[in-house]
């Protein structure tokens, strides 16, 4: 499942993630842009007005943001927040090692730029929160 077209987007980890600010002591950086212009009337469609200002990550959740997330929260991996197709899917980019206590993982050959795939709306919640 390609997270572009399930319910779980990796827009939904750019939604989670409005209104949060990342914390200084994490080492993920996520670019943010400033969609503006509140009190926007709708085009003819009547669709496309903002109501207020917000912000929200320039580009997509990768494998390389999400696996430095699993390895600062998921040595146990008690939530699930890795998902076995992220390893084993042309699909996915990030594998897991060790066993629940010691899991860490790693990103696939060309894949950490990618956007993660494999990601439950909660998983995206989770990564709002850390």
């Amino acid at each position: 499942m390609n997270l572009l077209r399930s319910f779980a987007t990796c827009a939904t980890v750019a939604v989670c993630l409005m209104g949060f600010a990342a914390p200084a002591a994490h080492a993920v950086t996520i670019d943010w842009v400033t969609v503006g212009d509140p009190g926007n009337a709708a085009d003819t469609t009547g669709y496309g007005a903002v109501p207020d200002a917000f912000q929200i990550m320039k580009f997509e959740f990768t494998n390389a943001q999400y696996a430095d997330f699993l390895n600062a929260v998921a040595a146990t991996d008690t939530y699930s927040l890795y998902n076995t197709n992220m390893g084993s899917n042309a699909r996915g980019g990030i594998t897991r090692s060790g066993t629940s206590g010691a899991f860490t993982y790693s990103i696939r050959t060309n894949m950490g730029d990618k956007p993660v795939n494999y990601v439950s709306w909660f998983d995206a919640a989770r990564v709002a929160n850390w």
